[in-house]
């Protein structure tokens, strides 16, 4: 099984042509890969705090519905956490303006004292791992899964609510250091150092500890970093709809495509560069597919195995 932890939240998009409407989507990074991975096969569950509000019974009726295992949920009295999302293009991706304040983002996180027997991997990211309320139950969570389980990290810097860089830069690198995967957007890379070229950024930060660290570059594809070489990957060609969860997507399928060839759990073989080419391509179809539907609406295997992965 693998654990995914962080927010779950409304994303609350503008309609298209409609002055001051909103339509109102489920979403929160974590939230995402954890629908992303379920819906490719991947045995998955959440470890979150969910309001017991609608939105809430909503969200996890979603989870649910998509077979992740919602066992480590906590659910709470606070009402959920809302999101503005700004529209972007393929090349800038969306913003978003976050209200966390009393609402389910807002209490201890939910990790288990001992992980659960099934557990091979844990996945952190996104707001609930950088925000100072979160960030260190989030770095002595992945020290604690060393030797136990595998690990990945994704920041998905969100400027609106992680406005100190110093301390937010500093949080990361002690996070990257522990986790066995560290992916990140070059945007995420751009804002926690500026004026660093990205291609320097995750070279270095491949010596930290992670087996290989990987950066997605919107509609210019994806690179990573492993044992001190670059391996690129070519974005997918579709007409793009919405940008909303594309990062999220690839996140969740890399993952699902190293959970099928037993790349993830304690005592997985290191990856080489053959394997890691094929799970980046995957996880690039995925991410393209989602950008060619409203919303965070990742695929599913079906849907992957008509673009030719099996």
């Amino acid at each position: 099984m693998i654990l995914v932890s962080g927010e779950a939240l409304i994303d609350l998009i503008p309609v298209v042509d409609e002055d001051g409407r909103y339509d109102a989507v489920r979403g929160g990074s974590p939230y995402n890969v954890a629908i992303g991975l379920a819906r490719l096969g991947a045995p998955t569950a959440f470890v979150s705090r969910i309001s017991a509000d609608a939105n809430g019974e909503a969200m996890s009726a979603a989870l649910a519905s998509d077979g992740v295992d919602l066992s480590l949920v906590e659910r709470v009295k606070q009402p959920t956490t809302l999101a503005f999302v700004m529209r972007g293009t393929a090349q800038t991706g969306s913003r978003y303006s976050f209200y966390l304040d009393a609402t389910n983002f807002d209490g201890a996180w939910p990790f288990p004292s001992n992980w659960p027997a099934e557990a091979r991997h844990l996945h952190v990211g996104s707001i609930s791992a950088v925000d100072p309320r979160h960030g260190e139950r989030v770095v002595a969570a992945l020290a604690r899964a060393k030797g136990a389980l595998t690990t990945s990290f994704d920041p998905n810097i969100r400027p609106l609510v992680t406005p100190d860089r110093a301390s937010v830069v500093a949080l990361v690198e002690r996070q990257v250091a522990l986790a066995t995967i560290a992916k990140a957007s070059d945007e995420d890379l751009e804002w926690l150092y500026p004026g660093r070229p990205i291609e320097e950024t995750l070279k270095l930060w491949s010596t930290l500890g992670p087996r290989f660290c990987v950066a997605t570059l919107g509609g210019r594809g994806a690179f990573a970093f492993i044992d001190g070489e670059r391996l690129s990957v070519a974005p997918a060609k579709v007409s793009v709809v919405d940008t909303v969860g594309a990062g999220d997507s690839f996140m969740s399928a890399l993952l699902a495509a190293m959970d099928r060839d037993g790349a993830l759990g304690a005592g997985a073989p290191e990856p080489n560069r053959e394997r890691l080419a094929a799970w980046l391509a995957f996880a690039a179809a995925a991410s393209a597919f989602t950008c060619t539907r409203k919303g965070s609406d990742p695929p599913n295997r079906r849907e992957m195995a008509a673009l030719g992965f099996a």
